[in-house]
């Protein structure tokens, strides 16, 4: 299955989950709170002005509504056939630089990392479901509807950093990632099943 393939992977945000923890943030000098809040809104900021753009590029050659709104069901249909297969993304084969960590404070690479995870193409995509979500915005061919699709996918970002507000001594830190290890392989599978359904319920 795909969830096998991409467990070769080194993605980003499993790479940041394993650094911007309570118990790292606080050896560093750093406020974990205030490391994550910058990354969330940056994130979110970043993820509306991209898809904002998409869906004002949208706006050049509208789509009626009826068959937009057809088109970003198949859109979601191809997207969770596609996650369930063996087949990856298109993805550029770069991470966020981690050596910032070392270099500089919490806020700030928490702000530079998340304009790159915001953003999503600048760093690895894990799911064909990014995608489907670009072409979801270019049809609405609003910049502000386009913009809310991006910021929903931005907060979705730094959502998965703050499941590791608990990890505050070295022990929990190997419980999170043996835990995490265990969901990644029904985390994609739920994925891509969800964006089947959805998008068949919208087909349909």
């Amino acid at each position: 299955m795909a969830a096998s393939i991409r467990g070769n992977w080194s993605p980003c945000g499993e790479s940041l989950q394993a650094r911007l923890h309570p118990l790292g943030e606080r050896s560093r000098g750093n406020i974990w709170s205030i490391t994550i809040a910058s990354f969330t809104v940056v994130s979110a900021a970043a993820g509306a002005l991209s898809t904002g753009l998409v869906g004002w590029l949208g706006s050049i050659s509208p789509v009626e509504s009826d068959l937009a709104l057809l088109i970003t069901g198949v859109l979601g249909v191809t997207a969770g056939v596609l996650d369930l297969s063996p087949l990856r993304p298109w993805t550029p084969n770069r991470q966020v630089n981690e050596n910032w960590i070392e270099r500089y404070r919490g806020w700030v690479y928490g702000a530079a990392f998340g304009a790159q995870l915001g953003v999503g193409f600048a760093v690895f995509v894990m799911s064909w479901g990014y995608y489907a979500m670009l072409g979801a915005a270019f049809l609405t061919g609003s910049f502000a509807a386009g913009a809310v699709i991006g910021a929903i996918f931005g907060v979705g970002r730094g959502l998965l950093l703050i499941l590791s507000f608990r990890v505050r001594t070295p022990h929990r830190l190997v419980s999170f990632h043996t835990r995490m290890a265990k969901l990644k392989r029904p985390v994609f599978l739920v994925t891509g099943l969800t964006m089947l359904v959805a998008g068949l319920l919208v087909v349909l």
